[in-house]
């Protein structure tokens, strides 16, 4: 499968098969959030990053934020 990565700060954004990046996952699940992340990674140089939140709450019922 093809993916958007960017090389370099600047570069344009271009298509690579992901059978030649590392893929690395991750997740913060707490009470106001479900968030997931993908990377996948050239050597040492993340090229492409998609993120999900989903809230759990209603964010603008939370005092701090509310007052921000």
């Amino acid at each position: 499968m093809e993916i958007p990565v960017q090389l370099a700060p600047g570069e344009p954004i271009i298509k690579m098969d992901d059978s030649l990046l590392v893929k690395k996952e991750g997740v913060v699940d707490n009470e106001n959030e479900l968030t997931t992340w993908v990377e996948y990674w050239l050597g040492d140089i993340r090229v492409h990053r998609s993120v999900h939140v989903n809230l759990k709450k209603n964010v603008s019922m939370d005092p701090q934020i509310e007052g921000f």
